[in-house]
């Protein structure tokens, strides 16, 4: 549909109906309602008129689409999971230039100076040249023209928001025309920070703009270029939910455990004492036993005695909240923990260290040509270059301790370009053909750094040097060295006259294929530098890990822990007790050519053929680093942490030394480098039927293509993953009725798709699971839109949409070891200490798709009256958002509620429409939904956490023009 917001006059004898929206969703200008697929349009006037100005605003109003913080999906195909080495479902452009990164685009000048946004659902490969198989956005800016005008516009509101935006437009030659745009936004926290520090959620954002354009009688240049800084205290993100919605699957925060998680026990066997594990699965006196009933098989468990009952995870992490002050991490968790409690405004409340910035400097430039060669043939150019530097800092516990505490900085630098060349001929006067060639280059730098050492609890954990407990097991202060110390303390104690083999605190478990060891603590790439110089493990070592024979190089390194004292990754700041640290890159080359045909068979007929080629070469390495325990038995626990002066012969806490909570503390150091190329041929068939003028129907086959990409950052057990292809089936209807005051589209269709790329946890060929992005063999999405506008007359306009989208997994996904479903890793009632990797598979055939709301709907009215000398409108939005489940294991606890949000606006506009004054007020119920949740595991709790949509606010806006406005 697309939509426009009509400058009101009560005169009924001006009113013309509805006004034609212009788009360029084919490439070539026509009537959104002569363009045979599914498109949602904005113009300025109706960007304007609906307040729209950030992502929640325009989310509202797109069918089957939602926005994540930096991604957007469309009828379910998008990203739903942020992961350096793959690619958007869902294209975004601006002015035609590619862009990599949908929330820089969709925030950028908060949509001022827009002339249009066009969302295009359903592949698009056959016209656009990069990651279109779940739709494409075009932001089209307004561009310089010879007219003086200029407009300067203000809004202040609630949280202290100060708006400031202005253009100035007009000739510097007869033949040069310019354009430029100032943009200086603000506004303080909505989240308030028990922590002591400033409210979260705030921003800070500045962009300059300069646009030109030289146009003779047939050529016709643009250029624009800006430069943008933005910054905020930052709420939540990616990976990084702020609100607590359950823990334990309870609505508490425990602060007494040290550390999370469990040990099977059998009630009927009791320890000889709390450190006895005699019999494995004893209970412990005095301690809690929980029961378990999952999938009808009953267990028991008991929390894991610090120091004494090995951790899970290799990074040996606490409970960030122990010792923590109980009345906060009351106050900052809700709901029951069975289930996601419907928010409110008064629900924004976290607790944080205060480390929650983030920053981008974003430049951009984008050049189109048109040269009209003559009136029949007409070609373009599209080149664009794109620079920006992204770092945050997150409070990752979020938990605000100031005993405990762990937080990472992310860095990305992304550089691409593009050029681009189409041509547009009209063969006949009922035939034309758009031809186009496309190529494209990027490169992204991703480095991140976790660290811990900022609290009592967790000083010199990881910055010091480890004690390995050599004297107080042996006598003697040392073997002769650091990386002795660790060989014998948890490799060979044969140096002491002990049998080989086996350290000194007994035989580890787990463990890694590594052929390198350091005598120093190793660093980020200290396996590419010297690992590999040892031994390339490619082919050596069973499983895709080391076989995916796209890889090129599998090193690893390690070493003791003698303390990260600081030092820092890029860019970062200085990071004590680094824990881990993350250093990819990856490089691609994109190229694509593309036709598109339409002929007009006769006055109701028409067929358009279109079809386009793919390739993607992509290069990538990570480079890790990290501190680890390797894993020791029970007896070996207590008897290295009684050695270190942390615990007591009988388990308690010294308070003298650090605990470890899984074993003998190393570092490793691990580089993966990888290649591959992707290729794909993609079609479009569409019939279009005209019965009448005022009426399209139109009937299309097209298929879409996304390149697979690399698993970078964590080492996960599938290095590289196939591309994504997608049958989309579509039926479409079109009509304007009543005398031009009532649009309705409609669409109904059918996608089958194939090998989704999404983030399951898998087996591990090394023994436990990891998480990797991989392809789902096959879904179903079926769905209806609508979108419909009613103007009976100049005072009135009444506007809406609505979608159903049944996405389902149609066959199910089979692991490498034969299990049939995913493996679930997040679910409290099934806590993988206590349930086995095949007890906790959750079949994913028939399941609906994550992140993905089954039904949405939105509707705005607008009235329009004389008033004051002038024209006041009145108008009304509102928009519904069904549930949305965020993990695999389909529980309540994973599930959003369904959320709606109403807003009201008033603005006057004077008789000379140069000057409006405005006042809004955006959430009228204060209702808060979820953009994103974050789910942890059983090492911290099995945490659920959500990325919560903007509480209520208001404001007056002032605005006014000048010149030929």
């Amino acid at each position: 549909m697309g939509l426009t917001f009509p400058v009101f006059t009560a005169e009924e004898d001006d009113f013309q109906g509805i006004e034609e929206v212009i788009v360029t969703a084919e490439k070539r200008t026509a009537s959104i309602q002569d363009t045979a697929i599914s498109i949602t349009a904005f113009d300025e006037s109706l960007i304007e008129g609906l307040n729209l100005r950030n992502q929640e605003d325009l989310q509202n109003f797109i069918p089957a689409t939602t926005i994540q913080p930096y991604d957007i999906s469309i009828r379910g195909i998008g990203r739903v999971f942020r992961a350096l080495g793959g690619d958007p479902g869902v294209g975004t452009y601006q002015d035609g230039g590619y862009s990599e990164d949908f929330g820089i685009a969709s925030t950028e000048n908060a949509l001022y100076d827009v002339a249009r946004i066009e969302v295009l659902r359903g592949p698009q490969g056959t016209l656009y040249g990069r990651n279109s198989i779940g739709g494409a956005v075009n932001f089209i800016t307004n561009k310089p023209s010879q007219d003086f005008a200029a407009e300067v516009k203000t809004i202040t509101g609630s949280d202290a928001m100060a708006e400031g935006y202005m253009f100035v437009n007009g000739p510097i030659t007869d033949k040069l025309s310019a354009r430029f745009i100032a943009v200086n936004r603000m506004r303080d926290g909505t989240v308030e920070d028990l922590g002591g520090h400033e409210d979260l959620d705030s921003y800070g954002d500045e962009n300059y703009t300069l646009a030109l354009r030289w146009e003779d009688e047939n050529l016709t240049v643009d250029v624009r270029g800006n430069a943008r800084s933005y910054g905020r205290v930052l709420a939540s993100a990616q990976g990084a939910g702020l609100l607590n919605t359950s823990m334990y699957n309870s609505g508490s925060i425990p602060n007494d455990l040290m550390v999370h998680g469990y040990r099977a026990v059998d009630p009927s066997v009791a320890c000889a004492s709390r450190v006895d594990r005699t019999v494995a699965d004893c209970a412990v006196s005095g301690m809690d036993i929980f029961s378990f009933n999952y999938n009808g098989i009953a267990k028991s468990g008991q929390h894991l005695v610090p120091g004494v009952d090995p951790s899970e995870s290799g990074f040996a992490r606490p409970n960030y909240a122990y010792g923590y002050d109980q009345n906060i991490l009351n106050q900052i968790i809700f709901g029951d923990g069975k289930s996601v409690p419907s928010l409110r405004g008064k629900h924004l409340v976290a607790a944080t260290n205060g480390m929650n910035d983030e920053y981008f400097n974003h430049s951009a430039g984008v050049i189109n040509t048109a040269w009209d060669v003559n009136d029949k043939l007409t070609l373009k150019f599209i080149g664009s270059y794109t620079d920006y530097l992204y770092t945050r800092i997150t409070d990752d516990d979020r938990l605000g301790n100031p005993l405990l505490d762990e937080q990472f900085y992310a860095e990305q630098e992304n550089e691409n370009w593009q050029t681009e060349v189409q041509l547009f001929w009209d063969i006949a006067d009922n035939w034309n053909l758009t031809v186009g060639i496309f190529e494209y280059h990027n490169e992204i730098d991703q480095d991140l750094d976790f660290w811990t050492d900022t609290g009592a609890f967790t000083e010199a954990r990881q910055s010091g040097a480890v004690n390995y407990g050599i004297l107080g097991a042996t006598g003697l202060p040392t073997i002769g060295s650091p990386f002795l110390d660790w060989y014998v303390a948890g490799r060979d104690a044969s140096p002491l006259g002990l049998p080989a083999g086996t350290g000194l605190f007994g035989p580890v478990t787990g463990g890694a294929p590594v052929v390198g060891a350091s005598q120093t603590q190793v660093g980020p790439y200290s396996a590419r530098d010297v690992g590999c110089g040892i031994v390339n493990l490619v082919g050596l070592v069973p499983g895709p890990e080391f076989n995916d024979p796209h890889l090129t190089s599998v090193c690893f390194l390690e070493g003791p822990w003698t303390g990260d004292a600081g030092g820092s990754v890029s860019n970062g700041p200085v990071t004590p007790g680094t824990t881990f640290i993350w250093q990819t890159e990856n490089k691609t080359d994109a190229y694509a050519a593309y036709f598109q045909t339409e002929y007009q068979i006769n006055d109701t007929w028409a067929v358009t053929v279109g079809a386009s080629w793919h390739e993607d070469q992509k290069v990538a390495q990570e480079n890790l680093f990290l501190y680890t325990e390797t894993g020791l038995t029970s007896a070996g626990l207590l008897a290295y942490n009684v050695a270190t002066g942390a615990l007591n012969a009988d388990g308690t806490p010294t308070g003298n030394g650090i605990i470890r909570f899984r074993g003998i503390p190393m570092s490793r150091s691990i580089h993966r480098a990888m290649e591959r190329d992707f290729e794909d041929v993609t079609w479009r068939l569409n019939f279009d039927y005209t019965p009448t003028d005022n009426v399209l129907l139109y009937l299309s086959n097209t298929t879409g293509y996304r390149a697979g990409g690399f698993n970078l950052g964590f080492f996960s057990p599938f290095p590289t993953y196939d591309q994504e292809e997608v049958l989309s089936t579509e039926l479409g209807y079109k009509g304007t009725h009543l005398d031009n005051t009532l649009q309705i589209n409609a669409s109904m269709y059918k996608y089958t798709y194939e090998n989704i790329h999404g983030q399951f946890t898998t087996a591990s060929f090394l023994g436990g699971t990891g998480t990797s992005v991989q392809g789902f063999p096959e879904a179903d999405t079926n769905g209806v839109e609508m979108d419909f506008i009613y103007s009976p007359n100049a005072g009135f306009l009444l506007g809406g949409n609505a979608s159903y989208t049944d996405a389902a997994y149609s066959e199910e996904y089979i692991q490498p070891t034969g299990l049939a479903g995913v493996i679930d890793v997040d679910d409290p009632n099934a806590p993988p200490s206590i349930y086995s990797i095949s007890e906790r598979v959750v079949p994913m055939k028939g399941v609906q798709m994550l992140r993905i709301p089954k039904s949405k709907f939105a509707m705005y009215a607008n009235w329009s009256r004389d008033l004051y000398g002038g024209t006041v409108d009145y108008l009304l939005t509102y928009a519904w958002t069904s549930t949305i489940n965020w993990d695999d294991s389909g529980l309540a606890l994973d599930r959003s509620p369904a959320f709606d949000r109403m807003d009201v606006k008033v603005s006057w506009r004077n008789a000379d429409e140069d000057l409006e004054i405005m006042a809004f007020v955006n959430n009228v119920h204060n209702k808060i939904g979820i953009r994103n949740m974050t789910s942890d595991g059983e090492n911290q709790g099995f945490r659920r956490s959500v990325t919560p949509t903007l509480p209520r606010s208001a404001g007056i806006g002032f605005t006014y023009k000048f010149g030929a406005y």
